[in-house]
């Protein structure tokens, strides 16, 4: 019987790996997580695979992210604000996006991560690509890693958001 289980488990949980999920916002947490109903898992926090925006309340990884930048924590914070109402104004309350998953469903803090869609738009991509964020990736969940570094070149390149801040520093 315990094996029966096992094995419907490993079944259920690759059948999960890059399934695609509707969605609808409920609110934009910050710059990297949102919060609204998903398909099959009722009202959630969805986690963006892939990137890291700058945090909004002082907190361990908002320290990380200052010292990490050589930046004040206050400067970290202003960032992450920014990047939390660019979200929020391109994912209004009730937007209907696709949550697609990667390998693993869920972080340590039971949040399900995903890669979100609006339409033929990959928001994670998106933020990157806009210096709402940088790339931050946790094997095994990688599919669109690559793309994500291609965004955050450009980023840097045009100094955008984050990178605004640095000029030929990084």
């Amino acid at each position: 019987m315990v094996m029966r289980k096992i094995v419907l488990f490993a079944f259920l949980a690759w059948l999960a790996i890059g399934a695609v999920y509707r969605g609808e916002i409920l609110y934009v947490i910050d710059g990297d997580t949102i919060y609204g109903w998903v398909e099959g898992f009722g009202k959630t926090k969805v986690r963006f695979i892939g990137i890291d925006a700058p945090e909004i309340e002082p907190g361990k990884h908002a320290l990380r992210q200052a010292e990490r930048w050589h930046k004040k924590p206050q400067e970290i914070y202003s960032l992450g604000w920014k990047a939390k109402l660019y979200l929020r104004n391109f994912l209004p309350k009730y937007t209907r996006v696709k949550i697609k998953t990667d390998v693993e469903l869920f972080d340590k803090y039971g949040r399900l991560l995903g890669y979100v869609w609006k339409g033929n738009t990959l928001i994670n991509e998106l933020m990157v690509k806009e210096g709402y964020a940088g790339v931050y990736t946790f094997p095994p969940n990688v599919k669109y890693v690559e793309r994500f570094i291609k965004a955050q070149k450009e980023a840097k390149r045009n100094h955008r958001g984050i990178w605004s801040l640095f000029r030929k520093c990084y």
